[in-house]
């Protein structure tokens, strides 16, 4: 969805946003999962000092990063840090449902601290059987007793985890570089293009 925030001094990258929304259809609210920088754009600066007589605009609803028509559909969610947004969604709508489907998701953060949601991703393990594999990549900030996985998604952790992988579709979520790591990895294990669909967060700041 496109938002638009008129502020003073924008800097190049203007005073317009696209954000993918976390909230379910299920709920009144809309919901959009932001990571704020310290050194953010002008928007995310300006976004800081919202209040309740700020307008903003929000129009352009699209896209196809959608759950699939076919409920007996296996996937497998791959989410790199605020990526996890489109997934909160889905899982939420499920939740709200009581919509029972086949799904992996692996949550990929630096550290524990950036991992959000838990919520809902709690629930839709204890409710609907959704598998969900936290992982962390900074080795050196693992907290004690850490339920998850350490290091990088790989072939390795796909094959140790989801046996069939090769009948799933995939849908990764997050920063470019690790959806093009990911696309790769997943071709590279024989999974076909039309497995896979992508969610790309540019310019995150």
């Amino acid at each position: 969805m496109e938002f638009t925030l008129d502020h003073p001094h924008a800097d190049s990258r203007g005073n317009r946003r696209y954000f993918t929304l976390a909230s379910s259809p299920t709920e009144k609210l809309v919901h959009v999962g932001i990571r704020f920088y310290a050194k953010g754009s002008s928007f995310k600066r300006a976004m800081t000092t919202m209040d309740g007589r700020t307008k903003i605009v929000a129009a352009q609803i699209a896209g196809d990063f959608t759950l699939p028509a076919n409920p007996q559909q296996k996937l497998v969610f791959i989410a790199g840090g605020i990526g996890i947004t489109p997934f909160r969604s889905m899982l939420k709508y499920l939740l709200d449902t009581q919509e029972r489907r086949d799904i992996v998701l692996f949550y990929v953060n630096r550290t524990a601290s950036e991992i959000v949601y838990v919520d809902v991703l709690q629930a839709a393990q204890a409710q609907l059987g959704v598998k969900v594999y936290p992982i962390v990549t900074d080795t050196t900030a693992v907290p004690r007793n850490w339920p998850g996985l350490v290091g990088r998604l790989n072939e390795q952790v796909i094959h140790a985890t989801v046996p069939d992988y090769r009948e799933r579709t995939y849908y990764l979520s997050g920063p470019p570089g690790m959806v093009r790591a990911s696309e790769e990895m997943l071709r590279h294990m024989h999974v076909r293009p039309n497995q896979i669909k992508k969610d790309f967060f540019p310019g995150l700041t």
